[in-house]
């Protein structure tokens, strides 16, 4: 899927020129508030795109000045100017700088998409390093997913992988709190607020090192602020962390809203933790008919049994005719363990090394780190559920 930075000051075009890109094509968009005069300053954002598109009212001396700039130090970027006064002056200024194609704004559908398909076929996508995106979700609380994010997350990093957990849980989010005893340098909310000065350095400022290759960006403490999180600004995050990883892995709740199929949209593995009850299959199998419903194959939905044991409420196939689907890995009850863990804020794996859960989660995390990245689904339906969530929200 290619990557398109939008660029513009004024915040109703960013959003109309995204829409109309999703409905052109599998295209990934990232939004840059940043006027064309000072755009060659965002250099990390324009290392995450495939394309760029400069929206601004009137190009003047200052402005294009800022475009050559920025052509000179990204010669490989494939860039499209909108405008609303196309002139052959203007024109024959932005050919110059190795612009592809001037549009005249209000812009139109179908002649977005045309100059969006001419720059598809005139160049190949930036191959870049991209981390694994693994998502866990539950349909009610205390399921065990903050557990299960945050040291899963600590096993891999142990196999000498490079991880990153995500809190996306907007309720209380205490994922970090579950592996780690410090104290956030930032939260969620806190980069969100500050989205337009993020770049790498600056998010991995925003980090809480657990151990050797694993970090955590910390969820939101308070849910007023986190009501503030939008969908372009986690997945700004995202981008902006997915090359220096391995794997990330988010928390996303028990939410299904706009931000959280954003990062769905995007996983690679979608994890539904459930407990062998019958309270867990019931709203389990609701949960499994709205990502179907979602389009996500079911090869990209696992279900992840939590706290299994000989006496529980319902057996594994009793839960597997319930959810229609099989359980991909069972995780056992071990509560002396995990209580502990919790409790001292550390993870299971370097507490109680030998328990059941600990080689369970070792065993999970070998299963994921030796698995073929699998192909992303096709642009379509992506491009259909992002036009409807955006009617939802609005």
């Amino acid at each position: 899927m290619l990557t398109i930075l939008i660029a513009s000051e004024q915040t109703e075009r960013l959003a109309e020129i995204a829409r109309l890109c999703a409905q052109c094509g599998s295209f990934q968009t990232l939004a840059l508030s940043e006027a064309p005069a000072r755009i060659a300053s965002h250099a990390s954002q324009l290392a995450l795109a495939d394309m760029l598109v400069i929206a601004h009212d009137r190009i003047g001396p200052a402005q294009m000045q800022g475009i050559e700039t920025m052509r000179q130090q990204h010669p490989e970027l494939p860039c499209i100017l909108v405008t609303d006064a196309v002139e052959p002056e203007l024109l024959i200024q932005a050919l110059r700088t190795g612009i592809r194609d001037v549009l005249a704004w209000p812009l139109e559908q179908n002649q977005l998409g045309d100059a969006l398909r001419r720059l598809q076929a005139a160049s190949t996508q930036r191959r870049r390093r991209s981390a694994r995106l693994v998502s866990l979700l539950s349909c009610k609380g205390g399921a065990g997913v903050s557990f299960l994010t945050g040291n899963l997350g600590h096993a891999l990093a142990a196999q000498g992988k490079r991880v990153l957990a995500l809190d996306l849980n907007r309720q209380f989010g205490d994922l970090v709190h579950t592996i780690c005893d410090r104290t956030p340098p930032a939260t969620l909310p806190d980069v969100c607020a500050q989205i337009d000065r993020m770049d790498a350095a600056f998010l991995e400022a925003c980090l809480t090192p657990v151990a050797e290759g694993f970090d955590v960006l910390a969820g939101a403490v308070d849910p007023i602020k986190a009501a503030s999180v939008r969908k372009e600004q986690v997945e700004w995050i995202l981008s902006l962390a997915l090359p220096h990883y391995d794997f990330v892995l988010v928390d996303a709740g028990q939410a299904i809203d706009p931000v959280s199929i954003g990062v769905l949209d995007r996983s690679d593995r979608i994890g539904v933790v459930l407990q062998p009850t019958i309270a867990h299959a019931r709203t389990g199998r609701r949960l499994l008919d709205i990502l179907r419903a979602l389009h996500y194959p079911d090869d990209k939905v696992r279900l992840l049994l939590n706290r299994d044991d000989r006496r529980n409420e319902l057996d594994r196939a009793a839960l597997e005719q319930i959810c229609g689907t099989p359980v991909w890995q069972a995780l056992p009850e071990d509560a002396a363990a995990v209580n502990a863990a919790i409790s001292h804020g550390e993870p299971v794996l370097g507490m109680h090394r030998r328990s059941a859960i600990a080689r369970a989660l070792q065993s999970l995390a070998t299963q994921l780190a030796a698995a073929e990245p699998e192909p992303r689904a096709g642009g379509e339906p992506l491009s259909l559920r992002r036009l409807l969530l955006r009617v939802k929200a609005a």
